[in-house]
């Protein structure tokens, strides 16, 4: 008696949003991956800061200046790639699996969750103009920062994020071919 209403749940809840173990499976993955590529850029900033300056406590403390957005990265991003590639797992891959399509998902997801975070920074830093009484330096604040951050952003971090999608959703497509 104890199993039913969970057993209810579990195939209305599959129902209603028409997720398969499969969409989430590869959400979970991206969202692991996404975490590896945050924490991986958050280092490399971390060393590129103190391999000019040395390791002294004002280097230390200098290393905190900018990186806001890096570390917001390592919290934010590994949720939205779950969103994203659960999205992308949903509506782009067929039924089969196939590693290769797998590997191209996982680049659509690295870089839709790229896009996507910078939309997110851009808003946020965009509302401080709201109070101000402006919605149009609001807007223009948001595309513009939201674009400073896709493209210079994009330049900095797909090198690192596009290969660890695309091995991830070639091993994840893999795995589920191999079963």
């Amino acid at each position: 008696m104890s199993e039913w209403p969970q057993l209810v749940v579990d195939r209305n809840m599959s129902d209603y949003l028409g997720l398969s173990r499969r969409d989430a499976g590869a959400g979970l993955a991206a969202g692991g991956s996404a975490l590896l590529g945050a924490v991986l850029i958050n280092l490399w900033n971390f060393f590129q800061t103190f391999r000019a300056r040395g390791f002294d406590s004002a280097s230390i403390a200098e290393y905190r200046r900018g990186s806001e957005i890096i570390f917001l990265g390592m919290i934010v991003t590994p949720v939205v790639a779950l969103i994203v590639a659960t999205v992308v797992w949903r509506v782009v891959m067929s039924d089969e699996p196939d590693p290769l399509y797998g590997a191209v998902a996982g680049v659509v997801t690295a870089v839709g969750s790229l896009f996507i975070f910078a939309a997110l920074i851009g808003f946020m830093f965009s509302l401080s103009q709201v109070p101000a009484g402006g919605l149009a330096g609001a807007l223009s604040e948001f595309v513009f920062l939201t674009a400073l951050i896709a493209v210079f952003g994009g330049m900095i971090t797909l090198p690192v994020i596009a290969p660890i999608g695309a091995i991830v959703g070639y091993g994840y497509e893999w795995y589920l071919a191999r079963r």
